[in-house]
């Protein structure tokens, strides 16, 4: 879903453009879209694609999601292989193995520029196949005495098949929770990706009907996001099902790279513990969760099939990038030919040539439920801290004269401190933004020195008393 999570806040931007992917991507995305009202202006694609001067093959490549495809562009400047997110599974659960044919073809040919997912280049060999969970999988449904709980990325087609096979093996009726696994496996079942046999599929409501040992539930919220479907499962707050001892919940992802989900995630096994659920993932089971990135070995199975003249390694983080620049050295290949690019920088083909381009800003975009629009870093920051650690708010009346207290300081907690509760604390800290004020004398001229003295000064004294961070906050009133 990351990966078209975007579209229809792009879309509405750009209205001529035409989205074109595998069958399955489309399906996704055809959902998303139609979410938010916007044309669809989508077109599933198989082999081939001309898009004026572009001549474009769709190769079919393996990840943890079926239908995946490489791209070969073919321009007057040059030829391009896009190898977007791979593995080499060549026994994946849907029966498609990669393209190898088509990869060497294109290297035959000739490619300027590859640019290739190295996200995990960090692990030696071969990334494993789907197949690999099979038997972990179907083991821990076999053995589950009460309801199965399975939870992984809601984009884990190949994963999710596995579980619904070993379910109807054991005579087990399936429950589906959860927005982004629901849209994904009706895109799966529409296009022939998931295969589900009729009969097996209840309603949440329905769970409650049927003994504990009949029931699996295939439910998002893998990463343990606060208020996703897992996530309010294991607080006992959904309003259509719950755990009791005996359940088992199978967790078959890790952590998102980058993304810093792991502390969600340990708080997640966590609260399914003290409520005395069985938890079983990849920190307990071997063979419950493989990568959809390939290691080295696949990245540089890739190299040898494409043989590319310019190499821009992407959908990792600078050091992946480098270390995919040690992979080339390692296969005899041209170094300075695998471009390091930081963000907004951009790659001119021209004439077979590959070459650095002009760089452009770039900066993150912000959307929530009210809107979309820039954000940066600071306010990001600012709103991580508030719900953390809450607001610590000052109101103090300066006067011009002498820069000193000119009256009664207020002070403000929302989340920080229970104020009722905390009074002395509310004294102590309008003390201590009096006196961090007695040492300056003469009129007030610098209004942004003064509160920024008074924040900081605030700051210390709320983690030296809490060891909390809030968001201190002064606004000085002139009298």
């Amino acid at each position: 879903m990351d990966h078209i999570g975007g579209l229809p806040y792009i879309l509405p931007r750009l209205k001529e453009v035409e989205v074109f992917g595998g069958k399955l991507a489309i399906a996704m995305a055809e959902i998303r879209v139609r979410e938010f009202g916007i044309p669809n202006r989508m077109t599933p694609v198989e082999g081939t694609l001309d898009l004026g001067p572009f001549h474009i093959q769709f190769i079919h490549s393996t990840h943890s999601v079926p239908n995946c495809f490489h791209l070969l562009i073919k321009t007057p400047a040059g030829t391009v292989y896009h190898g977007a997110d791979y593995k080499f599974d060549l026994t994946p659960i849907d029966n498609l193995p990669p393209d190898l044919g088509a990869m060497a073809a294109a290297g035959n040919n000739g490619v300027d520029l590859m640019l290739t997912d190295c996200l995990g280049i960090e692990k030696s060999g071969f990334c494993p196949s789907e197949r690999t969970l099979m038997g972990a999988i179907d083991n821990e449904i076999r053995n589950t005495q009460g309801k199965l709980i399975f939870t992984t990325m809601s984009s884990s087609i190949s994963r999710f098949q596995i579980a619904i096979d070993s379910s109807v093996k054991y005579h087990r009726r399936i429950a589906i929770i959860g927005r982004s696994v629901e849209q994904n496996i009706e895109a799966a079942a529409k296009t022939g990706f998931i295969k589900i046999p009729n009969g097996v599929l209840i309603k949440p409501a329905q769970i409650a009907d049927l003994p504990a040992n009949q029931v699996t539930i295939l439910i998002s919220g893998s990463q343990g996001q606060s208020g996703s479907a897992m996530h309010r499962l294991a607080n006992n707050e959904h309003r259509l099902a719950n755990l009791k001892k005996g359940d088992k919940v199978i967790i078959s992802s890790n952590a998102i790279p980058g993304t810093g989900n792991d502390a969600d995630i340990f708080d997640l096994m966590d609260t399914l513990y003290k409520n005395s659920i069985d938890v079983v993932y990849s920190g307990t089971s071997e063979n419950l969760h493989v990568s959809g990135h390939g290691y080295r070995g696949d990245m540089a199975l890739l190299a040898r099939l494409i043989r590319p003249r310019n190499i821009i390694p992407i959908g990792g983080d600078l050091r992946h990038m480098m270390l995919y620049k040690n992979l080339a050295k390692d296969l005899n290949m041209d170094a300075e030919k695998v471009f390091v690019l930081s963000e907004g920088q951009s790659i001119i083909l021209e004439d077979h040539v590959v070459k650095e381009g002009p760089k452009f800003e770039t900066k993150n975009i912000y959307v929530d439920g009210l809107g979309i629009g820039d954000v940066g870093t600071v306010v990001l920051r600012d709103r991580q801290v508030m719900s953390e650690d809450g607001i610590l708010l000052t109101i103090v009346p300066i006067r011009r004269d002498n820069s000193q207290v000119g009256g009664d300081i207020e002070i403000i907690s929302r989340g920080f401190v229970y104020q009722k509760e905390s009074q002395d604390l509310i004294r102590d800290a309008r003390k201590q933004v009096q006196n961090c004020l007695k040492d300056i004398k003469g009129p007030a001229t610098d209004w942004g020195f003064l509160r920024k003295k008074i924040e900081s000064q605030l700051e210390k004294f709320a983690f030296d008393h809490t060891q909390r961070r809030p968001l201190v906050i002064a606004i000085l009133i002139e009298v």
